[in-house]
């Protein structure tokens, strides 16, 4: 049996708890396919009109090219896949820590935001189909779904695996069932192809061209999290082989399953009638199964929490994780290391992302009301993140291969997929925010401070190197990468080089 990253570990986590299904699972969830189904689908329709499964589809290829770097780099350097190891290597550790850095911008927030959207929608639903006014759902949903996640955190990660193997697993069905229902009983227009034929880009919206690029951004914001299972890597079997196959599998699975959900709800409400999604006065999802399933249209609410307590426990997963590593290695303080000695939990990690999922959900649902915060904050200011980690990676990957394994380099691995993606989303973002945005396109307040958020988040993190390397405490970068799952052998193995120092072999 070969040897896995978490035996060599020195953790105090559960080592090899999980399997290839439940660090997939993990990464699906982490996605969460209903509210990727669903939440967006009038947004996404409304920019791009009948091609919105086209749009996705093209997101699924930008995102397997982004894979591809992943994978491209695991191949080499022995680590279970985290960023921080993949870019410091070939960029430097000040580098590697700004990707790990906007990476974990959405994870530790994003429950608690989510969280207050399922209770604003369910609130919305209740008073319209049974007059029932709950407008304090929101807050109240905040508060016991991220005191749930905690729980189940805290009792150890097999019940976690177990919780998003069920959760996961109806939000799936449920939404899959509603797309079948659609095909089976069209709306006008019937069944047809015509969603992906790219001559109908701009057929029934008037954001033409950049409003299906943006649509096409936003389809690879739907699939993001398809990393997520890193930084659970040392709680994995044989995670150098587990995590990479995950990737894979996470994006192809969620990508045909949403590209059919987006079809299959276009065709239900019929192809010839765009304009009905758009003007829908509920979110399509629901529109469609109160018609074409009566009263069990109640099925996609639960979809909706499933997939909300799904992705509140995956992304809670990613975060608690990193403070426990970044704890560990003395980029924290030492307390969030903490583990409990039965259950094998970061407990100290768990009552902080706790909190801070709290006071993310509660503030930013009062502040900008729960359907603002979670558009912004799931949304645009997430995108914004990761694509920084995706370009970064894509850059690193070159200057690898180029640099270190000339004799390996191939043209279209390590040159064509990484700059073809990284240049569909910079043109891509560049439509989507000031000022290179079209006027009817660019987004109004509070969705275009989205930028300022995400660059105060960086800007943070470039004023932590600034002070640790002013108060000489730089030595924890040669092993952040621990934050992300990856072992003090694999860092070593990798050569990760100290900051100032050449990652030249």
């Amino acid at each position: 049996m070969a040897a896995s990253s978490a035996s060599r570990v020195q953790t105090e986590l559960k080592p090899e708890s999980l399997g290839l299904v439940a660090v997939t699972m993990q990464a699906i969830t982490h996605i969460a396919p209903a509210i990727a189904a669903l939440f967006f689908t009038q947004f996404l329709v409304t920019l791009s009109g009948l091609t919105a499964p086209l749009a996705y589809l093209l997101g699924v290829v930008v995102v397997l090219m982004l894979g591809n770097t992943l994978i491209q780099f695991s191949r080499q350097l022995p680590s279970a896949g985290g960023y921080y190891t993949y870019v410091s290597r070939a960029l430097g550790a000040r580098a590697g820590f700004l990707t790990s850095w906007m990476f974990i911008l959405y994870s530790p927030m994003a429950g608690g935001v989510v969280c207050g959207f399922f209770g604003f929608i369910a609130a919305g639903e209740l008073k319209t189909s049974y007059s029932w006014d709950v407008p304090w759902l929101w807050w109240v949903s905040v508060i016991v779904g991220a005191s749930l996640v905690a729980a189940l955190q805290y009792r150890g990660i097999e019940l976690s695996a177990r919780t998003l193997l069920v959760t996961g697993g109806a939000e799936i069905v449920i939404v899959l069932a509603l797309a079948v229902t659609g095909f089976a009983k069209p709306g006008p227009g019937g069944v047809s192809l015509s969603v992906f034929n790219p001559a109908n880009i701009g057929v029934g919206t008037a954001f033409g061209l950049s409003g299906f690029t943006l649509a096409i951004v936003l389809a690879v914001q739907g699939l993001t999290g398809w990393e997520a299972a890193a930084p659970l890597a040392e709680e994995t079997k044989d995670p150098k082989r587990n995590v990479p196959r995950s990737v894979l599998l996470s994006i192809i699975i969620l990508g045909v399953f949403l590209v059919f959900t987006y079809w299959g709800i276009i065709t239900g409400f019929g192809v010839d009638n765009i304009k009905g999604i758009i003007g829908s006065p509920d979110l399509p999802g629901l529109a469609l199964a109160r018609n074409v399933w009566g009263g069990g249209w109640w099925l996609i609410l639960i979809a909706f929490m499933s997939s909300t307590l799904a992705v509140t426990l995956a992304t809670a997963n990613v975060s608690t994780r990193m403070w426990y590593g970044m704890g560990r290695n003395g980029a924290f303080p030492k307390l969030f290391a903490k583990v409990h000695p039965v259950y094998k939990t970061p407990t100290n990690a768990i009552f902080a992302q706790l909190s801070l999922s709290l006071a993310a959900g509660l503030i930013a649902g009062a502040w900008f009301h729960p359907d603002v915060a979670f558009f912004l904050l799931t949304g645009l200011v997430l995108v914004l993140g990761v694509s920084f980690v995706y370009l970064m990676a894509n850059v690193g990957v070159f200057v690898y291969y180029w640099r270190e394994r000339r004799s390996e380099f191939n043209w279209l691995w390590h040159a064509i997929l990484p700059v073809v993606s990284g240049l569909v989303l910079i043109y891509a973002l560049a439509e989507s925010f000031p000022p290179f945005c079209p006027s009817q396109n660019c987004p109004v307040d509070p969705y275009a401070k989205a930028p300022l958020v995400a660059g105060t988040w960086l800007l943070i993190g470039i004023l932590l190197l600034v002070y640790y390397a002013a108060n000489k405490r730089e030595a924890w970068l040669k092993t952040a990468g621990a934050a992300l799952g990856e072992s003090e052998d694999d860092l070593a193995m990798a050569k990760v080089t100290p900051a100032g120092a050449t990652s030249r072999v």
